[in-house]
């Protein structure tokens, strides 16, 4: 059986990969997590989407608004945060995972949903009305203006805002992204085997070939 570390580098780099976030997503959080499955993860974002009307915001209000996903301000790093599996089971995450939630349930009910990030925030954007909402911030809703806005607020009134920054994000972007952060939340935590596992899903992108002498020294106790 080919391992979830493998499948991933083997679909990371295709021109499909941005068809396939949430199965990206799924090998990320089974290859951090042994006791994560994959078609569970699927199946699970299945049901959530069958909860949910097929509108933009029908999916923000029922997800996010309602409570029932909430983003996790008490501790923002736990690495459970940035696994798929572990986001839909605890209705817990950052914003991007949230996110994720949002675009895959959007894909599954025809509701085309981008997401946004950022630079220190993520949010979604539905591609037929514009409008964005924040899924860590309960689902609140902005047009372009208030979207804009609220970012100056998060990041200092002085930040410089380039209109790029709105441009959607690639799936391939996205899940770096969250690799990104899982990197920070295990390094923070002093955890050696979750970094080994973590080694070869940063291996398969090949703008972070710099990092090698990195991973081989999570490694050096599994070898």
């Amino acid at each position: 059986m080919i391992s979830s570390a493998r499948r991933f580098a083997g679909l990371i780099n295709v021109a499909a990969a941005d068809h396939y976030l949430d199965l990206l997503c799924a090998l990320v959080a089974s290859t951090i997590d042994l006791n994560a499955d994959v078609s569970s993860i699927l199946l699970a974002l299945d049901k959530l989407a069958e909860t949910c009307p097929a509108s933009f915001d029908g999916i923000v209000d029922t997800l996010f608004a309602s409570g029932q996903f909430a983003g996790d301000s008490d501790d923002y790093h736990d690495p459970r945060n940035s696994l798929l599996h572990d986001v839909l089971a605890r209705r817990t995450g950052m914003p991007i995972t949230l996110s994720v939630v949002a675009i895959e349930v959007g894909k599954r009910l025809g509701v085309p949903i981008v997401g946004v990030g950022l630079p220190g925030h993520f949010v979604i954007r539905d591609k037929r009305s514009g409008a964005y909402a924040d899924p860590f911030g309960h689902g609140v809703r902005y047009d372009e203006a208030g979207m804009i806005s609220s970012w100056h607020r998060r990041m200092g009134e002085d930040a410089a805002f380039r209109r790029s920054m709105l441009v959607p994000t690639s799936s391939r972007d996205i899940v770096l992204r969250i690799l990104n952060n899982l990197k920070q939340s295990l390094l923070s935590r002093d955890q050696p085997v979750l970094l080994a596992r973590l080694a070869p899903l940063r291996a398969a992108f090949p703008e972070l070939a710099d990092e090698g002498s990195e991973h081989r020294q999570w490694m050096r106790h599994f070898n």
